[in-house]
């Protein structure tokens, strides 16, 4: 399992099993980089369930699943007498490869999708005369999405809110100062509702735990990112990437020309292009950020690409091109003679992962589609069944680098027997509560020295340590020894460890810990 969901089942069964749930918890510390409404739901899930992964692990992608259906409903308030929009959006979002991808995964971005969705439908009904329950609605959409994953959400539905009066029929000074009147009641509101929890979970979190959730993610992420600092022009040069295959599908750019720019158009422009420059001004860039732009999106793609002047016979071409290269390049990576930590994680790729996307690429060559239905079904189907292939030829290699299960409940039972199990490097020290229904946390220790100078202290603790891909055969006899990405993972006494340390200080240099195992925030 990715590092990321890893860290996040553990935050949720650290704040169930201490009956914690008012400030997020991971290795006994508070956590500060994300909010609770992930871990709430999760703890849903469990108290109808029991403890498992299965129910954690389904609900942000349930979370997406929503998302489609909103977005369909959003489609049949813009176009209301146009059901060919409503009934393409499905196949245009799940088409896109991205959205599929980061929909499988446990993460806050699927939450962050729905509430933008439901705040989008807020104001097209606000804009509808439905005041009273658009602005209530557009209030818990931007609490729920505060809950969700901060002040990120104001970046995706402020934006039409702000420029209502330009893809807005409405005209009237009245109206308009009832509306941004409205507009900061409901933001008020919301804001307030993500206080209830942030004002005491400061207060029970300490100082620095109160400063981190109220000031200090938001202001370190915009102004100088303390993780994914990129470059301004960083999501421009992906956007091939974001919008995948539909960026080289000729009917999308030929629907886009003849998109004319009524009122519904308008929104969703308002909606994407906004948000767009927001993000790419924000210091810290993550590929997935995107993702609550993908629905408006789809919304112009599926307008323009059902318009009866729109051919589509050229678009699988490219798609057959770059499907093609995409297996003759998985094909040859394996047998590369590449170096470096990621040649060590490529050598698990099985030889056969290039006949995925060559079959979809013959599949697009040979099947004619007859009209606009059928030819997004076959794209989308297309990429769906790549994903699928990709999860099944991919499961053992990332099984074998990514599952700490076997490891994690070693640790448990060392600590059963009232042994500490100090960790090196420190960003490990969160990744193996969840899987080993730890109960008591892990000792970081943040240098190499400090490692060896509290295994010289405390011979008969237990180490965890991260070594190279030769630096394991220094442990042996009592070792437990597991893959991890780029290297491998050893639990031992800590005697053991400071005589593997001796050894590679007398000149046998084999054991090259690596500090470099980083964490993604």
């Amino acid at each position: 399992m990715p590092i990321d969901e890893t860290r996040y089942l553990s935050v949720a069964w650290e704040m169930w099993q201490s009956n914690q749930f008012l400030v997020p918890h991971i290795n006994g510390l508070p956590y500060s980089h994300k909010p609770p409404l992930l871990f709430w739901l999760i703890h849903l899930g469990w108290f109808l369930f029991g403890v498992n992964a299965w129910s954690a692990r389904l609900t942000a992608p349930l979370f997406g699943f929503a998302g489609i259906i909103l977005t369909m409903r959003l489609a049949a308030m813009l176009w209301p007498e146009n059901k060919e929009v409503r009934s393409a959006v499905p196949y245009i979002l799940t088409g896109m490869f991205i959205w599929s991808l980061y929909g499988t995964l446990t993460m806050f971005d699927m939450l962050l999708v729905f509430f933008s969705l439901l705040a989008w439908l807020a104001l097209v009904r606000v804009e509808r005369g439905q005041k009273a329950m658009g602005w209530a609605l557009f209030g818990l959409a931007t609490g729920l999405g505060l809950l969700a994953k901060g002040p990120v959400i104001l970046v995706y539905v402020l934006p039409p809110a702000l420029f209502a009066p330009w893809w807005s029929s409405r005209e009237g000074n009245r109206f308009w100062l009832s509306w941004y009147g409205g507009l900061l009641a409901a933001v008020t509101g919301g804001t307030v509702l993500a206080l209830c929890w942030a004002l005491p979970a400061a207060r029970a979190g300490g100082v620095e735990y109160g400063q981190a959730i109220l000031f200090g993610q938001t202001a370190g992420r915009v102004v100088h990112s303390f993780a994914h600092q990129r470059p301004f022009y960083w999501y421009g040069v992906l956007l091939p990437v974001i919008l995948f295959p539909w960026f080289f599908c000729l009917s999308f750019w030929t629907g886009c020309r003849r998109l004319s720019l009524d009122r519904s158009v308008r929104f969703c422009l308002s909606a994407v292009v906004p948000s767009f420059f927001l993000l790419s001004a924000i210091s810290g860039k993550q590929l997935h950020y995107s993702l609550p732009l993908l629905p408006p999106v789809a919304l112009l793609a599926a307008r323009g690409v059902t318009d009866r002047g729109v051919q589509f016979f050229r678009d699988r071409w490219p798609m057959v091109f770059l499907l093609g290269i995409l297996g003759l390049v998985l094909s040859v990576i394996p047998w590369l003679p590449l170096q470096g930590r990621d040649a060590v994680m490529l050598k698990f790729l099985p030889p056969w992962i290039g006949i995925g996307p060559v079959i979809v690429a013959i599949c697009f060559l040979f099947f004619r589609p007859s009209g606009t239905r059928q030819h997004l079904q076959s794209i989308s189907w297309g990429i769906l069944l790549l994903m699928i292939f990709f999860h099944l030829a991919l499961y053992r290699p990332l099984h074998t680098l990514y599952d700490e299960t076997a490891l994690a409940v070693k640790i448990s039972k060392v600590q059963e027997q009232g042994r500490m199990v100090a960790v090196y490097p420190a960003e490990l020290s969160d990744q193996f509560q969840f899987a080993g229904r730890l109960t008591r946390p892990l000792k970081p220790m943040r240098t190499l020295r400090e490692q060896v100078a509290w295994s010289l202290r405390n011979p008969e603790q237990f180490c965890l340590i991260f070594t190279s891909d030769r630096g394991h055969w220094l442990f042996q006899d009592g070792a437990m020894k597991q893959q991890f990405k780029h290297g491998w993972l050893i639990l031992c006494q800590a005697a053991q460890f400071s005589g593997a340390y001796q050894q590679w200080k007398k000149g046998e240099k084999l054991l090259a810990l690596d500090v470099s195992v980083q964490s993604r925030r």
